[in-house]
C-alpha cells in the first residue's frame, strides 16, 4: 500500500488541523501590512523601515525552512507542529507589549522562523494521508488557509486595531496560535505505520543532502519561479493597503477591504487550481504554472500601466487576478516539488524549495518599499518584470 492510500476519514481531521494552523500562521505574517498605517503611526517608521518588518519576518522564514526540513523527515509533523504554533503564538503575544522598533523586530524574528516551519511540516503530512489523486486539491485546501489568514488580517485586524489598538490586534493572533497548538497535541496523529509503504520509511532516514537536492535541475528552476511570484506576493501584502490609501485616496477599512479580495480569491484559487490540475490536467502540475505566471504578468502591466487612472472599483477584477496568481499558485507548486523529489524526501525538498522561494518574500518588500520613494509605477514595473521573467521559466522545466 502507496502513501496515502486507506487513511480513511482522518486524514481529513489532519487538513483540518493543517488549515487551522496555517489560517493562525498567516495571521502573524500577514497582519503587518493591514496594520501599516497604524505601527507606522505609533512608531513613527518610514516605508523602508515599515518594509523591513515583513523582509525580516520572511529572512528567519528562509532561514528555518531547510532545518525544518530536516527536522520533520526524522521526528515527525507533529511535534515540529506544535514546536512551530507555540513559538509564533509566544512571540505574537510578546510583540503586542512592544512599543520599540527595535524590540519588536526581534520578536519578529521569532515569528518567522515558527512561518518557516509549516510548509515541511504540512507537505510531509499531507503527502503521507493523502494520495496522488486528492492531494493536490488537499495541499489547495491547506494552503488556503494562507490566504484566509490575509483576508481575516484585511479586516479584523484591522478593526481591532482602531477599536483599541495595533498591540491589542497582534495579542488576539497570538492567543488564537497557542489554542491551535493546544489543539494540534491533543488532536493531530502520525499517519500509522502499516498504512505506509515500509520502503518510504526506510528512505526518510537515509543520508541523502541537501547539496544532493540542488542539483536537481527541474526543483530549482520551479523553485526561482516560486521566487519571483513571491517577490510579488509579499510587496502586494506589505504596499496594498498603504498604495491604495495614500496614492489613491482610500480610507484604511475601505484600502483593507481591497486585500481581503485578494486573499480571499488567492484561497479560493488554492484549491480551485489543485482541483484543476488533479481532474482536469490528470495529476500534472506544470501547465497549471504557466497558467497562472501568465495571469501575474497581465494583472502587474495592468496597474503599471494603469494603475492612476482606474477608479477604484476597477481594482476589484484586479486584486481578484492578484488573488488567482500571486497568493494562489503555492499549492500546485509545493505538490510538485513534492512529485518531483519523491514523499520520502517531501519535508527537505519543500524546506528547500521555499528557502529559494522565499528570498522573493524578503526581498519584495524591501525592494518595492524603496521604490516608492521614487513612484509607486516604479514599483509596479518591478513586479510586472519578474513575472514575466517566470513564465519564461516555466517553459524551461521538463514535462
Amino acid at each position: 500500500m502507496v502513501e496515502g492510500e486507506g487513511n480513511g476519514r482522518y486524514a481529513w481531521v489532519i487538513l483540518i488541523i493543517l488549515f487551522f494552523s496555517q489560517v493562525a500562521l498567516s495571521l502573524g505574517a500577514y497582519a503587518w501590512g493591514p496594520l501599516g498605517p497604524f505601527i507606522k503611526k505609533s512608531l513613527s517608521l518610514s516605508n523602508v523601515q515599515f518594509g523591513s518588518i515583513t523582509s525580516i519576518l520572511y529572512l528567519m522564514s528562509v532561514i528555518c525552512s531547510i532545518p525544518a526540513g530536516i527536522s520533520v523527515d526524522r521526528w515527525g509533523a507533529k511535534i515540529n507542529l506544535i514546536v512551530c504554533m507555540l513559538l509564533m503564538g509566544t512571540a505574537m503575544i510578546l510583540a503586542s507589549f512592544m512599543e520599540s522598533y527595535i524590540l519588536l523586530l526581534l520578536l519578529i524574528v521569532f515569528v518567522g522562523a515558527s512561518y518557516g516551519m509549516i510548509n515541511p511540516i504540512a507537505s510531509k503530512g499531507l503527502t503521507l494521508w493523502f494520495d496522488v489523486k486528492t492531494r493536490a486539491t488537499a495541499f489547495g485546501i491547506r494552503q488556503m488557509g494562507v490566504t484566509a489568514g490575509g483576508a481575516i488580517a484585511g479586516i479584523f485586524l484591522i478593526y481591532l486595531a482602531k477599536l483599541k489598538d495595533w498591540n491589542f490586534a497582534v495579542l488576539v493572533v497570538g492567543l488564537f496560535a497557542v489554542v491551535i497548538g493546544i489543539a494540534g497535541y491533543l488532536f493531530y496523529k502520525e499517519v500509522p505505520v502499516d498504512v505506509v509503504n515500509p520502503a518510504i520509511l526506510k528512505k526518510s532516514t537515509s543520508k541523502i543532502t541537501i547539496l544532493d537536492l540542488v542539483k536537481n535541475k527541474n526543483l530549482v528552476l520551479l523553485s526561482l519561479i516560486m521566487t519571483l511570484l513571491c517577490l510579488g506576493q509579499s510587496s502586494i501584502a506589505s504596499f496594498l493597503v498603504l498604495y491604495l490609501k495614500e496614492h489613491l485616496g482610500l480610507t484604511a477599512i475601505l484600502a483593507g477591504s481591497f486585500l481581503t479580495i485578494t486573499m480571499i480569491s488567492g484561497g479560493a484559487a488554492r484549491v480551485f487550481w489543485g482541483i484543476v490540475s488533479d481532474r482536469l490536467f490528470n495529476g500534472k502540475r506544470l501547465p497549471v504554472m504557466k497558467i497562472i505566471c501568465l495571469i501575474a504578468t497581465v494583472s502587474a502591466l495592468v496597474v503599471f500601466l494603469y494603475g492612476s487612472k482606474l477608479p477604484p472599483s476597477f481594482f476589484i477584477p484586479i486584486v481578484v487576478l492578484f488573488g488567482f496568481s500571486y497568493l494562489g499558485f503555492q499549492g500546485v507548486a509545493v505538490v510538485l516539488i513534492v512529485e518531483i523529489c519523491g514523499s520520502e524526501l517531501a519535508g527537505r525538498a519543500t524546506g528547500l524549495g521555499v528557502t529559494i522561494a522565499w528570498i522573493g518574500m524578503v526581498l519584495g518588500p524591501l525592494v518595492f518599499g524603496a521604490l516608492t520613494e521614487v513612484g509607486y509605477q516604479f514599483a509596479w514595473l518591478f513586479i510586472t518584470i519578474t513575472s514575466f521573467v517566470s513564465v519564461f521559466l516555466c517553459y524551461t522545466v521538463d514535462e
